[in-house]
């Protein structure tokens, strides 16, 4: 969704936001008739008529105040809608990511996406976005005006604005470029330190502290070099449109008094002149360069919340025929880890990959499981490339027992079943599959048994076994399992694989342990050696 989209999306709230914004513009002009007035009692010559001018001065001094009220009223609901869309956006986005894509950026990158990335989103964009309106608005009103005191200043005015708008322009690439440089030094920041803090006791116990300050202190220093870069281009503008806007309005302040003494305009005009071309002038400075601003809020959006469809991934995923993998080979950067590898698999068979460690056997497992796309060859099932079918699709017969899924700060209810309906009796039988039925029937809470964050507070055995027991409560049709009995003793090794096997799915297993055991209950075996395979 772009931005534009998001804005038509809340027409209604950004309707209340602009006519809020307006309303400062408002509210700064009656500021300036409040001072003109007050000066504007000198040529009043009755009582009647300052009377009258004391009236105008409360009027335009204290209306501002209810309307700043109510504009902040009318704005404050379009803000908070706009954030938690472009935040749920930033999370859509992430989770769009495949498995492949996902993991070439450490996790750091997106902790910096969702949080100082939307930060530096929501300063740049309602500051620049109310100050334009506000920078625009009184120019449009404070013109206006002037053309009824001086066209001749009205004229000017109007010239030396597109002069700076001119200079702005100019600056705008560097501006946003600047800006796209220090959010990407911001996330290198927050890798750096969470690299540091996550490792800060193997840091403490071998005393290499001094060893880490260096390239922390680096990433520092090229952090703020970026911003101090970002400073001084943002002087250099600022600077220039100073020199230009201050030559403007004293030339401005000169004739206007050359006027005032010639009787072309009252005491009044002339202060209230004298306001509007300091409010003009500034204003839209201030008014262009929030221009910019806004236009980097914009690249930030664009960064957190634009996916990246895969238009060749359009179908659906139905395995009633075949699996088959031709002339299959994979590489991570230069280094082959699997080459020409041929083999077929048929709904419901059992399939057994080993080999030794390094030779690819988890490599190959996620390219069948659409992790990693990056492959040479083919992968066809039922007659359509693997990289055609939609993720979605795929992932509703498929499952995926790793060596270890992450576990929430929740029960282990729903640890296990996630966001499925509940039901008591298909969880127990899982349970009782895996072993676990026995040590959750001894909780006071039972399966409403609360877990630290990824299972702290259990053993590498039960936090293994309750990754198993998520798979098989969502029942997929294909299940890909890494090595289900890495952190397990033989006997529940021996009961989990059983379950396994007396499944009515098919069933492509990674092991590296019972082989004699295994290799008499897979109908299909593929072991993997340097750079090869055989079946």
């Amino acid at each position: 969704m772009t931005l534009n989209q998001l804005l038509r999306k809340n027409k209604k709230q950004l309707t209340l936001y602009l006519i809020g914004a307006f309303m400062t513009t408002i509210s700064g002009l009656f500021f300036t008739f409040a001072l003109s007035n007050a000066f504007g009692i000198i040529e009043e010559a009755d009582t009647a008529g300052i009377l009258r001018r004391i009236a105008l001065i409360l009027l335009f001094a204290f209306t501002p105040i209810f309307t700043q009220m109510l504009s902040r009223f009318l704005r404050i609901g379009f803000m908070r809608d706009i954030l938690i869309q472009v935040r749920t956006l930033a999370y859509e986005k992430i989770m769009t990511h495949s498995y492949e894509s996902f993991k070439k950026n450490p996790k750091e990158h997106y902790m910096s996406m969702l949080v100082s990335d939307i930060n530096l989103f929501e300063k740049d964009f309602f500051l620049s976005f109310l100050n334009i309106i506000y920078s625009f608005g009184s120019f449009i009103l404070g013109i206006i005006v002037l053309l009824i005191i001086s066209p001749l200043i009205a004229l000017a005015t109007l010239i030396v604005s597109i002069l700076l708008f001119t200079v702005t322009k100019l600056f705008e690439p560097i501006a946003r470029k600047t800006k796209e440089q220090t959010q990407q030094a911001n996330a290198d920041y927050n890798v750096q330190l969470t690299n540091i803090l996550n490792g800060m006791e193997v840091i403490k116990l071998y005393h290499v502290e001094e060893n880490f300050k260096r390239p922390f202190e680096s990433i520092v220093i090229t952090l703020e070099n970026i911003k101090k870069r970002a400073f001084r281009i943002d002087e250099i503008q600022s600077n220039l449109n100073h020199w230009i806007a201050g030559t403007f309005q004293m030339l401005v302040y000169i004739y206007a008094t050359y006027l005032y003494i010639q009787d072309g305009i009252t005491l009044t005009s002339l202060i209230l002149l004298f306001n509007l071309i300091g409010q003009l002038v500034w204003s839209m400075i201030s008014g262009f360069n929030f221009i910019n601003r806004f236009k980097t809020s914009i690249d930030i959006y664009d960064r957190i919340t634009k996916t990246q469809s895969n238009p060749k991934a359009i179908q659906q995923l139905t395995f009633n025929k075949a699996l088959q993998v031709n002339n299959l080979s994979f590489a991570y950067t230069e280094k082959k880890i699997l080459e020409d590898l041929n083999f077929t698999i048929k709904p419901k068979d059992k399939v057994l990959i080993v080999g030794p460690s390094g030779a690819g056997k988890t490599t190959l497992l996620n390219c069948l499981a659409q992790n990693l796309s990056s492959y040479q060859g083919e992968i066809v099932v039922d007659g359509h490339e693997l990289r055609t079918i939609q993720t979605e699709s795929f992932l509703k017969t498929c499952g995926y027992i790793r060596q270890q899924h992450f576990l929430f700060n929740d029960s282990i209810k729903n640890n296990v079943i996630l966001a499925s309906a509940f039901n008591k009796e298909k969880f127990d039988q899982v349970m009782k599959d895996v072993d676990l039925y026995d040590w959750i029937e001894t909780l006071s809470a039972k399966e409403d048994h609360i877990l630290e964050q990824d299972g702290l507070n259990i053993s590498g055995g039960q936090r293994q076994r309750l990754s198993i027991a998520r798979e098989l409560y969502h029942d997929r049709e294909v299940l890909f399992v890494d090595e289900p009995s890495a952190s397990l003793d033989d006997m529940t090794a021996q009961h989990i694989y059983d379950t396994l096997l007396n499944l009515d799915k098919t069933l492509i297993v990674v092991s590296h342990r019972h082989l004699d055991y295994l290799s008499k209950h897979f109908n299909t075996k593929i072991e993997l050696k340097a750079l090869g395979a055989s079946t």
